[in-house]
């Protein structure tokens, strides 16, 4: 068998190279997992295959992620964005900026910074008037600033499975990462928005329908956050809810269905898991602390650069969760011993990493929609990031050590 900590090493490289050569990252995901499991387990393998696909873990894992999908194409199909977009701006032209692309960013699914684009493009280069790169900025950092926080996002759902914890308690040490993403942009963006005078209200028939029209965001904050159910049923029981709310079609039920059993999707989910019980069942974590141990290498600088360099390589929002976590497990803590600041410093490297992958689908579209640069756009993203990172460390480093 080979040392668990170089078969990392070689099927992380693996899974960039892959990426690098364009295909497709569940191909990349699956293909770097078995890598993994060869060179660690040999035969072994195939029992702990087994464990890895109908392992309960798995099937809560599978269901959350099919209702996240089924409940965001149903949400998008019944018109809920637009009526909300429709109240917020109403209230200021500036606050629609910032407040719409993360609005759409409570509806995860792949490429969705491209629906905020769309949405916005009259409003930022007609209405405010803005460069092209700065509005590719403004819809593409404040669509994921809710990552560290929104239980509908994957990374979220896969780092709870992974750790053996309530997607709430995982919420409890990554939230900094929201407030350093929140404050980081509003830095960057609002003293370059103040310089725009333009108005650019519109009246509504009533704003209390429509923030009314968004009661599916409300019902998964109650059930999740205040009862407290499983995240994955209460995905479920408000994705039902919904559907039975909206009734669309039968095309628009069926497509819905088709959009969350996304072939890519269900695959990825059985690679992660395979993949994490190949982590567990050879002990790599406990070979990758000892390795750290025995040179004298700093613990925080690994638990953030590991998932950083995953996240920037692969821009996968679940990615970096699902191969870095498992690894880190013994750092991160699980169950009732999550060590909040170690968990906040991965997730939040991870994060950071997706954000400034030069292949993060979310900001090749709104380039390629507004005609923007990278080197138009990184100008604001390098720094935003930068920042976001000193706040949410600084809050971490607060609260916990």
């Amino acid at each position: 068998m080979v040392d668990p900590v170089l078969s990392f090493i070689i099927s992380i490289v693996l899974l960039m190279g892959l990426l690098i050569m364009k295909q497709e990252v569940h191909v990349a995901v699956t293909a770097s997992a078995i890598v993994f499991g060869i060179l660690t387990l040999g035969w072994g393998m195939m029992e702990s295959t087994f464990r890895g696909i109908f392992a309960y873990s798995t099937l809560k894992l599978f269901i959350a992620f099919f209702s996240a999908l089924f409940l965001s194409y149903i949400m998008k199909t019944a018109g809920i964005l637009s009526k909300m977009t429709r109240l917020f701006a109403s209230i200021s032209c500036n606050f629609a900026s910032l407040f719409i692309p993360s609005l759409v960013g409570l509806i995860p699914m792949p490429g969705g910074a491209l629906v905020s684009a769309m949405m916005l493009k009259r409003h930022y280069l007609d209405k405010q008037r803005l460069d092209s790169n700065f509005a590719s900025y403004l819809n593409y950092w404040f669509r994921h600033i809710w990552v560290p926080v929104w239980p509908l996002f994957q990374a979220l759902i896969l780092t709870a499975v992974i750790l053996d914890t309530s997607i709430v308690r995982v919420i409890e040490s990554t939230f900094p990462a929201a407030i350093g993403s929140i404050i980081a942009g509003l830095v960057i963006a609002y003293p370059l928005l103040r310089k725009r005078t333009v108005k650019c209200k519109e009246p509504v028939e009533s704003r209390w329908r429509l923030l009314l029209a968004g009661w599916p965001f409300f019902l998964v904050v109650v059930l999740v956050f205040l009862i407290k159910l499983p995240v994955e049923f209460s995905l479920l029981i408000t994705a039902i809810t919904t559907a039975v709310y909206v009734k669309p079609t039968k095309k628009q039920f069926l497509k819905g269905i088709k959009f969350a059993l996304s072939p890519k999707i269900v695959t990825v989910i059985i690679a992660v898991m395979i993949y994490r019980q190949y982590v567990f069942d050879s002990r790599s974590a406990d070979a990758l602390l000892h390795f750290m141990s025995s040179h004298g290498i700093p613990t925080m600088p690994v638990v953030f650069i590991l998932p950083f360099m995953v996240g920037a390589t692969t821009a996968g929002e679940f990615v970096y969760a699902g191969t870095a976590f498992p690894l880190l497990v013994n750092i991160l803590g699980t169950g009732s011993s999550i060590n909040d600041l170690a968990l906040l410093t991965g997730y939040t490297g991870g994060y950071i990493g997706i954000m400034i992958s030069p292949v993060h689908l979310c900001l090749i579209l709104t380039l390629e929609h507004y005609n923007g640069k990278y080197s138009g756009v990184y100008k604001y993203i390098v720094p935003t990031s930068i920042i976001a990172v000193m706040i949410s460390l600084a809050i971490g480093m607060i609260l916990w050590h």
